[in-house]
């Protein structure tokens, strides 16, 4: 379980509407691949899955695609190794990439998306069952663990503290790993941990841990946009094809994702996790479109909660799928 990381460090197929945003490349480019051979970031985690599934599977062989993965610790460290070229495409979370691409340290392309995380799925507020915490409101002032400030983790909190007319405090924020933050529970350093699956599970197992709150629950980050995969501009006006062979193969994991079953028997080999565990862990959704209106969600809840200082416009970022209109 240790080794199963999220995007949210920085987390299946379902409808999806507007998708129809432009770009400056189209998926619906036809013609001989750029470059067949492909260096994709990617990470342990659930998120993942649809492009895992691919890979095992071959789709991306049958679209005439070597690809290679580099395994990330965090999805916004994709950030750094597409922008010096070690990475021609890379998973990640919206909030890293989002927040990158206001800030100007990378001109980035979205590609697909991963997973979008449903009421009672893997993000939850946990707590230790003697904290004396039984609501968001008993969390005030009090520390929690996120695996990592300023990514998907805090902005959810921030979220769900304002729905619950709760502060919140940045400062209290305790960034620690995710396998760590079940003893630190236990231990009383902190009060709650943003968790996710498999770790909300052993948590509950090891210390009897228990969810105070579900964070893409209700409100406004029900259904909530996690992840997803991007390249740089620049490589997508150079390789159209290239990227929509790789769209195409995505498409049909993110497909087969969609049965439990293909999840289930896929976990174990790319993420480490335990059969008995893959079997029981919850999870949300894999998109098989790219929503422009999803993923500008992200974008005004990031400048919402001061997590940007400017609303931005993402659609121009998305290059659709060859099924959908530009």
């Amino acid at each position: 379980m240790a080794v199963l990381l999220t995007a949210g460090c920085g987390l299946f197929g379902g409808g999806d509407s507007g998708s129809d945003a432009s770009s400056d490349t189209s998926a619906k480019a036809a013609g001989p691949l750029e470059k067949t051979t492909i260096n994709l970031g990617v990470l342990q985690a659930i998120d993942c899955s649809g492009a895992q599934i691919a890979l095992e599977k071959g789709l991306f062989k049958k679209e005439g695609l070597d690809v290679k993965t580099t395994l990330l610790q965090s999805g916004a460290q994709s950030i750094d190794k597409l922008n010096n070229g070690e990475l021609d495409m890379s998973f990640g979370n919206w909030v890293s990439f989002i927040k990158a691409q206001q800030k100007g340290v990378i001109d980035l392309r979205f590609i697909g998306e991963a997973y979008v995380s449903t009421p009672n799925s893997n993000f939850a507020l946990v707590t230790s069952p003697d904290s004396g915490i039984n609501s968001v409101k008993d969390l005030e002032g009090q520390p929690i663990a996120v695996n990592a400030p300023g990514n998907i983790n805090e902005l959810l909190i921030r979220a769900v503290f304002e729905a619950n007319d709760v502060p919140f405090d940045a400062n209290k924020l305790t960034p620690m790993a995710f396998p760590a933050m079940a003893p630190a529970l236990q231990g009383g350093q902190v009060k709650a941990a943003s968790l996710i699956d498999p770790f909300v599970v052993a948590a509950q197992k090891d210390i009897g841990g228990k969810i105070v709150v579900d964070l893409t629950g209700q409100g406004p980050t029900k259904d909530f946009p996690v992840s997803g995969y991007a390249t740089t501009s620049k490589f997508a006006k150079e390789n159209p094809n290239t990227v929509a062979a790789f769209q195409r193969a995505l498409l049909k994991g993110q497909q087969l994702a969609g049965d439990r079953k293909n999840v289930e028997e896929a976990l174990p080999k790319f993420a480490g996790m335990p059969p008995e565990t893959a079997a029981i862990v919850r999870y949300g959704t894999f998109p098989t479109t790219i929503d422009k209106k999803r993923l500008q969600r992200v974008a005004d809840l990031l400048a919402s909660y001061q997590m940007m200082p400017n609303k931005m416009d993402v659609t121009k970022l998305v290059i659709p799928y060859a099924t959908s209109s530009s």
